[in-house]
């Protein structure tokens, strides 16, 4: 679950692994201003040198972090990383974190999936690469959802709908999409988890929340706010008391 610290919520069942998985606050600032930055390395002490963060375009590009990474990427939605001096960072508006921790291996990541990166299924590409780079086995992933939409304020159309029945399965859209009063909405959150459990994945490696970034005003929201939206960030890294 989220505790509410003011400035950012933090995931309580990552903090029992030493590792920091923040979603900030509209109070720390709008993350399209340096100015944001700079309170959040401040506030979570950390060392802006290690923050890596990239280009985010709605893609399925994941990208693993090394001693050879830049520490901006371009075209890039997501970063995992074995490296404890990393700071992960991620800008949101009403699109979904997804924060991964690997229990065994203590490799960690975040990737940031609107409706075209869960289209994209970037989640399931995440939990490969994991695999991939540091044999993550499914049984050792936690996986978090951060805070975004919630469905009852994300009206969607009928091509939207279609363009999802043509590629899933009813147990894929289970509860995904609800229709009311003439209007359609979309669940970001129980299409990830719907996902993440035909994957494999059991209900307790999956960490869910209540919260909305459209209908709390304490989250920056593009749906809401249309241009005049800041942009909310989410951090992951390892605690500097647990390196």
């Amino acid at each position: 679950m989220f505790i509410d610290k003011g400035l950012y919520f933090e995931i309580e069942e990552f903090s029992k692994y030493g590792i920091r998985a923040i979603y900030t606050t509209v109070d720390m600032g709008n993350f399209q201003e340096e100015e944001a930055r700079k309170k959040a390395i401040e506030t979570l002490k950390i060392n802006n040198e290690v923050i890596y963060t990239g280009h985010q375009t709605h893609s399925e590009n994941v990208t693993k972090i090394d001693e050879n990474t830049k520490n901006y990427i371009e075209d890039n939605d997501g970063f995992i990383t074995n490296r404890k001096d990393v700071v992960i960072f991620t800008r949101y508006a009403d699109c979904l974190p997804i924060y991964f921790l690997d229990l065994a291996s203590g490799a960690f990541g975040c990737v940031h999936s609107g409706w075209l990166g869960s289209y994209k299924e970037i989640v399931l590409k995440t939990i490969d690469k994991f695999g991939f780079e540091y044999e993550t086995k499914l049984e050792n992933l936690l996986i978090a959802f951060g805070i975004g939409i919630s469905q009852s304020n994300y009206e969607v159309g009928l091509e939207f709908v279609e363009k999802f029945n043509s590629k899933f399965t009813k147990v894929q859209l289970k509860d995904v999409f609800l229709e009311k009063n003439g209007k359609i909405y979309f669940d970001n959150q129980q299409f990830n988890y719907n996902i993440l459990i035909e994957k494999g994945l059991k209900e307790n490696q999956i960490i869910r929340n209540n919260l909305c970034t459209f209908a709390d005003k304490r989250f920056h929201s593009y749906r809401r706010d249309k241009k005049e939206s800041g942009r909310n960030a989410a951090y992951i890294f390892i605690d500097k008391d647990e390196k």
